[in-house]
């Protein structure tokens, strides 16, 4: 799995082969067939699996702390931790905006499961009045969603200048802020 995650997350799904993964990985083409019945098996195991990981980490944030802003920035730095499969899903995303690729649907049930429950969560702290009224949680929830994937395609394209530290640093930032400021109307 570790080979397959560098793998996609170098060259993409078209761009790299199920024998150049087994090569990888020390077998052959029909040992990893073995395994998973085709590239886009191995391909959805990856991608279930990141966002399994990812999922249980933000629901176990959010539980213990109540804020979707901390969640957000555990699964950031989780991320950052291990830029292969960082690089695989920011790479397989941008691949999957073409209908017929075989990761669109998972991409876009994923996306709108985020957001979702993004939003369920900041209306709620809206009503706990912990998040400033006025705000658009639909918005809000989209933007959020926009600036963790934003910020982590600018750590890859700016590696030398921007740190998995800078990159979180940030994401508190904009998100103290809205803390801070419903706190003061509150």
């Amino acid at each position: 799995m570790v080979e397959a995650t560098r793998a996609f997350g170098r060259a993409g799904f078209d761009g790299v082969t199920l024998q150049e993964i087994a090569d990888a990985c020390g077998i052959s083409r029909q040992g990893l067939l073995h395994h998973f019945r085709s590239k886009e098996d191995l391909l959805m195991a990856l991608l279930r699996q990141r966002d399994e990981t990812d999922q249980e980490l933000f629901q176990r944030v959010l539980r213990e702390s109540g804020s979707p802003f901390q969640a957000i920035v555990a699964v950031v730095r989780a991320n950052a931790a291990a830029p292969g499969i960082t690089a695989m899903f920011t790479q397989l995303a941008a691949e999957a905006i073409r209908p017929e690729h075989p990761a669109h649907d998972f991409f876009h049930e994923v996306y709108t499961r985020i957001h979702q429950d993004l939003r369920v969560t900041l209306t709620d702290m809206q009503q706990r009045g912990t998040l400033v009224a006025s705000i658009d949680t639909d918005q809000l929830a989209s933007g959020l969603i926009a600036l963790r994937d934003g910020l982590a395609l600018q750590l890859f394209l700016r590696s030398e200048t921007q740190s998995a530290d800078e990159m979180t640093g940030t994401l508190e930032t904009m998100f103290n802020l809205l803390v801070t400021q419903s706190s003061k109307r509150a």
